[in-house]
């Protein structure tokens, strides 16, 4: 004996917002920003502490792309009215504040780790976000 098929409706998918050639020139410029002033707060980190330091880059500029809106909309479609979304942007301030007080590659990895929790908390915010 065959199952039926399942007929349940699946819930629906977080809106995603659009990849936009402005998002990813703001994403990298921000990832470079930020790894520079990392590196410089860390003085002189190790190897791995610095790869770890522009992986949290690379994060924290995914992050504040996600604040530019597409063409054609406004930006308080973008901005959120939440606390979660102030958050998730202040997350990429974390790093220099970590590793002023220990440049070690432990403080490195709580740095990539804070701002990989503000990219989660921005892309989850990004669907519950206020209507606009």
């Amino acid at each position: 004996m065959t199952s039926a098929p399942d007929t349940q409706a699946r819930p629906a998918a977080p809106a995603r917002r659009p990849v936009s050639a402005r998002r990813v020139v703001v994403g990298v410029l921000a990832a470079a920003a930020l790894a520079v002033w990392y590196v410089t707060a860390a003085g002189v980190p190790g190897a791995a502490a610095t790869g770890l330091l522009v992986v949290s880059a690379a994060i924290g500029g995914s992050t504040l792309a996600t604040y530019v809106p597409p063409t054609g909309t406004r930006w308080r479609a973008v901005l959120g009215c939440g606390p979660c979304d102030v958050a998730a942007a202040a997350t990429v301030l974390v790093p220099p504040v970590l590793l002023a007080g220990s440049p070690t590659a432990t403080m490195a990895v709580v740095a990539v780790l804070a701002t990989a929790f503000g990219r989660y908390q921005r892309r989850a915010a990004a669907a519950t976000a206020c209507p606009v």
